[in-house]
């Protein structure tokens, strides 16, 4: 504000005193009234000034202005050009500092007061006064040494900050009351001395307007307050300074500034207290508590950061360097950080428990010129099903648990990393994983071992046993998925891919028997098989078809049952094609089979398998040779009640053995019967049937 004065003061001093000599008569001060008024209305589109009074003698001056009738200035006084000496009042109220852009050169809006006086000579004056800046109650005394600033106290007590920030012309970011005690006795920049004081107290960040101007979604209140405290010695600033909000508190209990290079160096501490306020504007609610502790320097525009943290309750060390604001030279390392601590500060349900342990250095951050190593290691992690069993409906069961080390190279625009987790159940390799930074896309293989997936059971929501191991490739571009895999299971081939939520398996050549066995079903079939499913993940539905060669049935209790009602073994049968053909919802299977022998025809419309609940509900249509029955399987499929429809079967029975019958039923009835009318009736009735 003072600027504001003195451009006002100055621009008047020199436009009177550079016609003083010429023209102090009533008709000279006239013309300098006119020329005053032109030169200010003429510059300033929004500005009627209006000189009301000007009276300039070789002693004094009184002049007194009207600005759009609202504002004034007025300057009276003892005024000396030749003695070079003054001895003014001045009363100066500006409503609308806009108007005033082109005049003083400045931007600024809002309201200006002050009053004061203006006393001395070319070899000491003073300037000394009052304003209501930012609906404040300052104070100001200003000593000048041959008209420059040479010492400065100001007392600004209970300004609104909103309203200096507007003063400026920027938006009202923050609210709240700043006070400031400044008594600089010397103001050279290369001699300084003084101190300065300020102090902020009822802060809080204006939500609405950080919002709007940065599009942000801040929601929560940030509150702060503050204290400055400097010293000024030569050309440095001495300070120490503390902010302390809602969301931490920063301790700077040394600073230490060179004014003329604007080097500095710096302590810290850093206490973060509750970062879920910064929702908005980090895009994810973090819960944290911790603490930094360091030193900071900038030389040459190169700033040096020295620092460690307790952050995931770890041992954390770290140093960088900022150029352009550009990490380089980074050094780090974290030491015993606690998983679960990760975890929670993510927002994430605590899954799991463990250490881990991350060393790097990366020399440049740059995308274009990436250049680093980064060296990850998790190790005794534990999963908590019973969180995992909660939170994400699955049914663990089984311990789980497992080391992990990730080695990743940075290079420009990428960081490449190779992959390792061995788990009590099996291991995970990524040889080559690739996050491209720019495009944010990724490309990986990957080599799957599973040593017993029974111990998954809760994963997979089945009963398969056994090993897996699986290799392919995962992609992931544009928030498209790309998943491909293989493997030699089951004496076959097993090749899959998954894009985005349609996931579709091919099984080759697989043996019938090893793959019920790997499902934990009954072993009741023997064949080379082909598998081909389509599945949507989204939806849940698909189809599944299957073609077994060569097949033959395994003793069960299906072969028991036709061994003893058609006296057949159906286990020498063989089946050069049965195939299967499968509607699927969710784990809901709807399926129509089809199956022939030499000797055996079998076949099922709309059998209905629930692997979820692990039943079956089926008819199976048999026939063996001339012998036609139905089989129906319900239950439990490892156990399935069995029911049997015979009446085909019993009526080609009798009618293999009619003549017998009749023969053996003659005979008896010519012995007990000799009544001929009596036969004639029965050999009547035979003959209907």
């Amino acid at each position: 504000m003072q600027k504001l004065f003195f451009s006002l003061t100055i621009l008047i001093i020199l436009i009177i005193g550079s016609i003083y000599g010429i023209l102090f008569t009533k008709y000279g001060n006239s013309i300098i009234s006119s020329y005053i008024e032109s030169k200010v209305n003429n510059e300033q589109e929004k500005v009627k000034l209006k000189v009301n009074n000007f009276i300039l003698t070789l002693k004094t001056i009184d002049f007194n202005a009207v600005i759009n009738d609202d504002s004034y200035i007025n300057i009276s006084g003892d005024l000396s050009i030749f003695k070079k000496s003054v001895d003014l009042k001045y009363d100066i109220k500006i409503e609308n500092l806009s108007t005033l852009k082109n005049l003083i050169h400045q931007d600024l809006k809002g309201k200006f007061y002050t009053n004061g006086i203006f006393k001395g000579n070319k070899q000491e004056a003073i300037i000394q006064g009052f304003s209501n800046l930012a609906s404040s109650q300052t104070k100001y005394y200003i000593n000048l040494n041959k008209f420059e600033i040479n010492n400065i106290q100001l007392d600004l007590k209970e300004a609104k900050i909103e309203e200096l920030l507007s003063l400026i012309n920027k938006p009202e970011y923050l609210k709240g009351t700043l006070n400031i005690n400044a008594n600089i006795k010397n103001i050279d920049i290369n001699n300084l001395d003084g101190i300065f004081v300020a102090n902020m107290t009822k802060g809080i960040l204006n939500n609405d307007v950080i919002n709007k101007e940065f599009n942000q979604t801040l929601s929560s209140p940030i509150n702060f307050q503050g204290d400055i405290n400097a010293s000024l010695l030569g050309n440095k600033a001495e300070v120490k300074s503390e902010l302390l909000t809602s969301i931490a508190d920063i301790f700077l209990d040394k600073t230490i500034i060179d004014l003329n290079n604007k080097n500095f160096f710096s302590d810290y501490k850093i206490d973060v207290k509750n970062l879920n306020r910064l929702e908005g504007v980090l895009g994810r609610k973090l819960n944290a508590e911790f603490s930094n502790i360091g030193k900071v320097s900038m030389e040459n525009s190169l700033i040096s950061i020295n620092g460690n943290s307790n952050i995931f309750e770890s041992t954390t060390n770290y140093k960088l360097e900022l150029k352009d604001f550009v990490a380089q030279n980074v050094d780090f390392k974290i030491e015993n950080a606690k998983i679960e601590k990760l975890l929670h500060m993510l927002n994430e349900p605590v899954y799991l428990i463990g250490d881990f342990n991350v060393k790097g250095q990366i020399k440049d951050s740059s995308l274009d010129k990436l250049n680093g190593l980064i060296v990850s290691k998790i190790s005794n992690a534990k999963i908590i099903n019973e969180v995992v069993n909660a939170v994400y409906k699955q049914e663990l069961t089984d311990v789980i648990t497992f080391d992990s080390t990730i080695n990743t190279s940075l290079v420009p625009n990428q960081a490449i990393s190779k992959v390792e987790v061995l788990s009590n159940i099996g291991k995970l390799n990524l040889e080559k994983a690739i996050y491209n930074l720019s495009d944010k896309s990724f490309n990986s293989d990957y080599v799957l071992n599973i040593l017993a997936l029974e111990k998954i059971k809760g994963l997979t929501k089945s009963d398969l046993r056994g090993e897996l191991d699986l290799k392919g490739e995962v992609k992931s571009l544009d928030k498209n998925l790309f998943l491909t895999g293989n493997s030699n299971i089951v004496g076959g081939t097993l090749n899959f891919n998954l894009k985005n939520d349609i996931f579709n398996l091919k099984l080759d050549n697989a043996n019938m028997k090893d793959l019920l066995y790997k499902m934990n079903k009954p072993e009741i079939f023997d064949s080379k098989a082909n598998f081909d499913l389509q599945y949507d993940l989204a939806i849940k539905k698909g189809k599944l078809n299957a073609n077994l060669l060569n097949g033959h049935f395994l003793p069960n209790d299906y072969s028991n049952i036709i061994s003893q009602l058609a006296k057949f073994d159906l286990t020498k049968e063989i089946y050069e094609t049965v195939k299967i053909e499968s509607n699927i919802n969710e784990k809901q299977f709807v399926s129509n089979l089809n199956m022939q022998s030499k000797n055996t025809q079998i076949q099922a419309d709309d059998a209905f398998l629930d692997f979820d609940k692990n039943l079956i509900d089926a008819k199976l249509n048999t026939k063996i040779k001339d012998n036609n029955f139905v089989i129906t399987l319900k239950g439990d499929m490892k156990k399935p009640n069995i029911g049997l429809d015979t009446k085909e079967l019993l009526k080609n029975e009798v009618e293999k053995n009619r003549d017998k019958i009749e023969e053996k039923l003659n005979k008896v009835l010519d012995e007990k019967i000799k009544d001929e009318k009596t036969k004639d009736i029965i050999n009547n009735l035979k003959n209907i049937f």
